[in-house]
């Protein structure tokens, strides 16, 4: 993780530890810092950056320069090095196993409208409340077979982008076919690829 980013942000699980990585950059034109080039970094001079967070009570820092997450929240992590600061926010959710998306009722016929839910759950199988998550997405943006409806939904607090577990929606069905929704949950202690997901495959039948 590098907690030097800006305005930054990442997205953790109760549980997790993770390394943060800082940069000093410097532009030889300007000799300022922050600006283009590396002159150090966290993992060629650990000792020269300096970290806490704004809320120790969703996480800390310590001596290594890693996060641990504590609880579920969103605290920021301030570095220091050569009196210069950055901030980076860490967004901290429930740990769970997998994601699960069920539409009901079934089977599927043109012209229904179906209630679809995601779930984030356990490894027994059983619901875990609050957990970060994209907003469903069909498969195809451009998909005529099918229309997913969002009820609002108020804006989260920044910088986050996610919503929390339970979502429920609504599908519209247009035409007969096999329409794909997809869910996906940031996870930033994994490579994107590992993010978990789910993706429910929905045949729609003529009436």
């Amino acid at each position: 993780m590098d907690p030097n980013l800006g305005i930054g942000y990442y997205y953790t699980w109760v549980g997790d530890t993770a390394t943060l990585y800082a940069a000093a950059l410097s532009d030889p034109s300007r000799s300022a810092i922050f600006c283009s080039v590396a002159v150090y970094t966290s993992t060629d001079q650990p000792g020269r950056f300096q970290y806490r967070t704004t809320d120790p009570t969703v996480g800390v820092v310590d001596a290594r320069g890693r996060f641990i997450a504590r609880d579920v929240g969103r605290t920021g992590v301030i570095t220091t090095t050569a009196g210069v600061t950055d901030t980076t926010f860490m967004i901290v959710g429930p740990a769970f196993a997998s994601l699960r998306i069920v539409a009901t009722p079934l089977p599927a016929h043109v012209g229904d409208t179906l209630t679809v839910q995601l779930d984030a759950v356990d490894g027994a199988g059983a619901v875990v409340v609050g957990a970060e998550v994209d907003l469903l997405q069909l498969e195809n943006p451009s998909d005529s077979l099918a229309t997913l409806i969002r009820p609002l939904r108020a804006p989260r607090a920044f910088p986050a982008t996610t919503f929390q577990s339970p979502l429920v929606d609504r599908l519209v069905l247009r035409r007969a076919g096999v329409v794909r929704i997809v869910a996906v949950a940031p996870h930033d202690t994994k490579q994107p690829n590992r993010y978990p997901t789910d993706t429910l495959a929905l045949t729609i039948t003529a009436p």
